[in-house]
């Protein structure tokens, strides 16, 4: 383990002494001949807690015509499972992943985050081998990067590019601020469709880190024709984060020393809880499902545990994060697809009927491979495969009846947003994502560039253009860009000369697509809404953090400025 500073043991409780801190939860920081999957955790049982049901955060006050959020981060600790003493992880508001902070179509929305009461060490290890962890990796800026820093960015938005919480834009708990920093308080309008979402760490060079310690969290933002439209309310309308850890025996969050270029952990934890339970009621449920983990694609299915049953109800997908779908899509063994595929930040809503199946216990199964799709990728420092992880967690069904208002979602007429039509795009725009093993760490690119290279791509404000993003990897890749919505038009082999239809639940604005090996997709990406420069990246954290992110200007005049 890497030694404990004197510093950071006062930090922790200093009288504890080291075998007090190990068993707090204090990172473990393996030797140097560890690397990705030669750890191997302890054995939990399974289905042994409850899921915990994160609450929806208060505004701190009201600014105007919206509310103001007050975030901290701070180190605190968390029992992930009944078996596991504390582990010591970063949040929001001292818990992970951190509180629903809920908005409003139209009500604008401030946020403050203060990182103040971090350590100035950071709780896992910092390869200053990847660009953006030292000075020398920022040209123009010749202040001090601090290994302690945090940009928080919120997923899907449409924002001015000063509250984007960009990886430029960090802050130190001591103040010290990156070289796009100009602003404390990030403003979101809130003007674009209802969505489910999340807001989290972005900071250059060591997102998978302050992420996989927990700095996560959901946001929603509602409208008023959710409430017309007979879904699943109140305590039936349950957030679920799928985030994968591995736990040393003493608690500890696990992660390698040293970068590497893909990292699954071997527990699911759902809301922060490894392999949980959740006690239902014979009736209908909706859930938004956000999937935040570093790298792990979700593959996800129910399965009956009753003996030889292999009736399940149906998941009924509605939305894949921003508005609704076309049309809903049934999920499972008679629906329009047999899994529901969530790569690193996609999201999905989905209702469950559970009311024809009173006394019942379904498991909630992953059937994706790690990493997706082929699986059985070995690193190619270590012999061992990455974790596989079959199941997430489980739907307890009570037996007595219940009443139930909500309506089934296959009779609803759900509100779709306008969307641009593909002949107006002016510029037809090609993304290929490239991967370097000769070079140490292993690194991606878009376009065979990172994110310190010149901007190459400038959209003018109120175009639409088309995007093809083609991947010339062993691996998927979910692609964000950030600012947009954009609208998957159809998918193809390499070199194959028709795109196929999209997904039947990619039907809708997205902000994040899944592109699989030897694939190209076809995207259509209105930009409506603000000038300025933002990135688009790779959506896997490792992956983003070593250069497969790039940034784009959008040309105009922003009447928001």
């Amino acid at each position: 383990m890497r030694p404990v500073s004197r510093r950071r043991l006062l930090q922790l409780g200093g009288a504890t002494g080291l075998a007090g801190l190990a068993s707090a939860g204090v990172v473990g920081r393996s030797n140097s001949d560890d690397r990705l999957q030669d750890h191997e955790g302890p054995e939990l049982e399974k289905y042994v807690q409850p899921l915990p049901i994160l609450d929806e955060r208060d505004p701190d006050d009201w600014v105007g015509i919206g509310q103001y959020h007050n975030l901290e981060i701070t180190e605190f600790t968390q029992q992930l499972h009944p078996d596991l003493p504390e582990t010591t992880l970063w949040g929001f508001d001292g818990q992970f992943p951190g509180p629903i902070i809920p908005g409003f179509r139209g009500l604008q929305l401030a946020v403050e985050v203060d990182n103040s009461g971090l350590p100035d060490e950071h709780l896992l290890s910092v390869d200053e081998r990847i660009a953006g962890t030292t000075t020398a990796n920022y040209p123009g800026h010749d202040g001090p990067v601090p290994e302690v820093r945090n940009s928080i960015h919120f997923h899907g938005l449409a924002v001015q590019a000063a509250s984007d919480g960009q990886a430029d834009m960090w802050v130190s708990p001591d103040g010290v601020t990156g070289p796009r920093r100009s602003r404390d308080v990030q403003v979101i309008p809130n003007q674009q469709p209802r969505l489910s979402t999340t807001y989290h760490d972005h900071t250059r060079a060591i997102s998978r880190l302050n992420n996989y310690a927990g700095v996560i969290g959901p946001y929603l933002v509602r409208d008023g024709s959710e409430r017309q439209l007979g879904l699943p309310t109140g305590e039936y309308d349950v957030t679920l984060v799928l985030a994968d850890r591995s736990v040393t025996d003493d608690g500890a969050l696990y992660y390698p020393d040293e970068f590497v270029p893909m990292f699954g952990g071997e527990k699911a934890t759902v809301n922060g809880a490894i392999w949980p339970y959740m006690e239902v009621e014979p009736r209908r449920y909706r859930f938004r499902i956000l999937n935040p983990s570093n790298g792990r694609t979700w593959g996800l299915r129910l399965r009956n545990e009753a003996d030889d049953s292999e009736e399940v109800p149906e998941m009924t997908q509605l939305s894949a994060g921003h508005g609704y779908l076309d049309e809903v899509v049934g999920v499972g063994p008679y629906g329009d697809l047999g899994t529901l595929l969530l790569s690193p930040f996609e999201r999905a809503e989905v209702v469950i009927d559970f009311a024809d199946f009173p006394g019942e216990t379904f498991t909630v199964t992953n059937h994706a491979l790690f990493p997706y799709p082929h699986g059985d990728h070995h690193n190619p420092n270590t012999s061992s495969p990455a974790p596989d992880l079959d199941e997430v967690m489980q739907f307890r069904v009570s037996r007595d009846r219940v009443d139930d208002p909500s309506r089934d979602p296959h009779e609803i007429e759900f509100p779709t947003p306008e969307r641009p039509d593909p002949a107006d795009a002016v510029e037809t725009r090609e993304i290929t994502m490239q991967m370097d093993m000769n070079e140490a760490p292993m690194f991606h690119t878009l376009n065979d560039r990172g994110p310190f290279d010149d901007v190459a791509i400038r959209p003018q404000l109120g175009s639409t253009e088309t995007w093809e993003l083609k991947n010339d990897t062993m691996q998927s890749h979910p692609i964000h860009l950030h600012l947009v919505r954009f609208w998957v038009e159809g998918r193809k082999d390499l070199g194959a000369d028709e795109f196929e239809d999209p997904r039947p639940n990619e039907r809708s604005g997205k902000d994040t697509v899944m592109v699989m090996p030897n694939q190209n997709v076809k995207l259509t990406v209105a930009f409506d809404d603000h000038a300025g420069t933002y990135p688009f990246h790779c959506h896997n954290l490792e992956h983003e953090d070593n250069a497969m992110m790039r940034p784009l200007e959008v040309v105009g005049e922003d009447s928001d400025e």
